[in-house]
């Protein structure tokens, strides 16, 4: 829960955010101009720090990919945070390198489709209509600056331009795409017969030394799982904020109190010249661009020859519009002090030497209480709850700690009800249970052996957990006697599968010494005779049968293929593949298009992998995956 108050990037909206950067789209055009690494690095890709705050971003967010994936909630043994975390340390390294080549290439975001593409985006509409304020609340609500967020998206537009240009490069030969079709239309004609171990089943042939054998051999199959059962106090933000009440005069007072956060905020329409380069001939070239426009040459102009932010040279250096927060502290701070239509001097900054311009200025607004009362309520309503959450997972904590021995002090001071669990695992549970580090606390020695409280658990759900043993029963060897049946059965199938297989294999002998196989199969039982079997008549023939057979190589002219194979639960098929027909419609337009989107999307993506291996190899890259603890 504490994470839940740190970090409200949580429930439909980071889907909506996630789903957002997860593909190509063009952005508005502030980007991520100012700010650098954190202190803490993950790796380092020819020279360009990837920090460690943007693993644990990324991960955040293939964390929230994957829980929407699963309805909401990540099941505890899918979840594999260190995984996560090295995975979204690769995948950051994969674009870092990419962006590099792109970079390198000369490809960029165009500016004025990254403008269309997110005033398009419905997410970011009123009424039809894009909406400054709803784009800005949406970003407030992860925590995530415009800066950051339009830098994320000019980076997938950048990404996806290299890589489409790589996989176009994955040429399908048409002879390919011809086979391919034929093959996946081949119809193969076979004959079978079925030993089903059904009827080699005798109930005699274990016999109880077979049995006792087994069972010795054998006392992991018959040794009874660990299990316990746990009293538990659960603070679920939810439920408290659902119980917050506020009256009229509270959400007025709230509002005179922080009449301020209620304003619409200055605007100021800002355009830049940008040289990268922060060393002395950088310093240089943009002197030179501040004294060409103090003798009057139009800033538009200069800006779309001679600044170098890809996001804005083409668009006459227009930033859009800067609210207090959209940038770095020391732009920012020129931006806001700057009157309207005066010139800057250069600034220097991480990201390179700036020439600034304030176009437009929108004062801040006051907006009238009936105006924004349903939003001053709900500030209330959460900042209540918040201080609320905060107080009593401070009582829940101190107090477990303080009684180690019971629940009920906690219980009391924050009025949650102890519960308790069903029978749960080390591996598996249902119920509070199924969260993986509700078990593991569960059984670590010091709640299990010691029969303490357990130190609080944040759940996926942003609640709070802390439990202690109600009940445990040890693992144990069952008796043979609970035992015996089952074990009998198991052996008698066994053996009756070893009975059909020998029948199966005794079969395909005469099969093959006969001069006529197909006289001597009608000598030997029912058989399935010159079925003709495709790729998609998997549901119609016995388990496992299909891929049997077009796992058989072709038989020669004249010939056939005789074979056999275990299928099913025990059943041995005797099989024998007379002809394989190649496909007859690979010429049909539809089948052949099919073909050749399948197999190019897989040379596509071959030829991406391939190039993304080249880029790793030619690259100088360092891990530091210990920073990610």
């Amino acid at each position: 829960m504490l994470q839940a108050i740190r970090d409200r990037a949580s429930g439909w909206l980071a889907y909506v955010i996630i789903g957002l950067i997860t593909i190509p789209f063009a952005l508005w055009g502030l980007g991520e101009y100012f700010g650098g690494a954190g202190p803490l690095v993950a790796a380092e890709v020819n020279g360009t720090d990837i920090a460690v705050r943007d693993v644990h971003q990324e991960a955040r967010a293939q964390r929230d990919e994957m829980a929407r994936m699963f309805g909401g909630e990540i099941p505890d043994d899918v979840l594999d945070e260190q995984g996560i975390r090295l995975q979204a340390l690769e995948s950051l390294i994969r674009q870092e390198l990419l962006r590099q080549a792109a970079d390198s290439a000369g490809f960029k975001a165009a500016g004025d489709s990254v403008l269309r593409e997110i005033r398009g985006m419905p997410v970011f509409q009123e009424e039809g209509r894009f909406s400054r304020e709803r784009y800005s609340q949406l970003l407030n609500a992860q925590r995530i600056s415009p800066a950051d967020f339009e830098q994320d998206i000019a980076r997938s537009i950048v990404l996806s331009q290299i890589q489409r240009g790589i996989q176009a490069t994955g040429v399908v030969p048409e002879s390919l795409v011809e086979d391919y079709s034929r093959l996946r239309n081949q119809t193969r004609v076979a004959s079978w017969r079925v030993f089903s171990a059904d009827e080699f089943d005798r109930p005699d042939v274990v016999d109880e030394d077979a049995i006792q054998a087994y069972y010795e051999a054998n006392p992991d199959e018959f040794t009874t799982t660990e299990r316990v059962r746990v009293s538990y106090l659960r603070l679920d933000p939810e439920g408290l904020e659902a119980g917050v009440e506020v009256t009229e005069d509270q959400v007025r007072e709230h509002y005179r109190v922080n009449r301020s956060r209620y304003e619409q905020p200055e605007l100021r329409e800002v355009r830049q010249i940008r040289i990268q380069d922060t060393g002395e001939e950088g310093e240089a070239r943009i002197r030179e661009l501040r004294e060409r426009l103090e003798a009057g040459e139009d800033f538009a102009e200069l800006a779309e020859e001679y600044s170098e932010d890809s996001l804005t040279a083409d668009r006459g250096g227009r930033m859009g519009e800067i609210a207090r927060g959209d940038l770095g502290s020391t732009l920012e701070t020129v931006i806001f002090t700057l009157p309207k239509d005066l010139i800057s001097q250069p600034v220097r900054t991480e990201r390179g030497w700036f020439i600034l311009e304030v176009t437009a200025i929108q004062e801040a607004q006051p907006q009238p209480f009936e105006e924004v009362r349903d939003e001053v309520e709900q500030d209330l309503r959460d900042r209540t709850a918040e201080q609320m959450q905060i107080d009593a997972l401070d009582d829940m904590m101190a107090l477990g700690i303080e009684f180690p021995d019971s629940l009920e002090p906690a219980a009391d001071a924050t009025g949650l009800e102890i519960q308790t669990s069903d029978w749960f695992s080390r591996g598996s549970g249902d119920g509070i249970a199924r969260h993986r580090s509700i078990r593991n606390a569960a059984f670590d020695p010091r709640v299990l052996e010691d029969g303490h409280n357990s130190e609080a658990i944040d759940l996926q759900d942003g609640s709070t957990v802390i439990l202690r043993i109600d009940e445990h029963q040890p693992s144990e060897l069952r008796p043979l006697a609970e035992v015996e049946d089952t074990i009998r059965e198991r052996l008698q199938r066994q053996a009756a599968a070893n009975a059909a297989r020998e029948a199966g294999e005794a079969l395909i002998e005469r099969l093959t010494a006969a001069e006529d196989w197909a006289s001597e199969a009608d000598e030997n039982g029912a058989w399935s005779r010159s079925v003709e079997v495709t790729r998609e008549r998997a549901a119609e023939l016995p388990t496992g049968l299909q891929d049997h057979l077009f796992r058989l190589p072709a038989p020669g002219e004249g010939a056939v293929e005789i074979a056999g194979a275990r299928i099913g639960d025990g059943d041995f098929a005797v099989t024998v593949l007379e002809e394989v027909r190649m496909g007859e419609d690979a010429a049909d337009a539809a089948a052949r298009q099919q073909a050749r989107d399948q197999i190019g999307n897989a040379y596509g993506s071959a030829e991406f992998r391939a190039y993304l291996s080249w880029l790793e190899e030619q690259a100088d890259i360092k891990r530091f995956p210990d920073a990610l603890d």
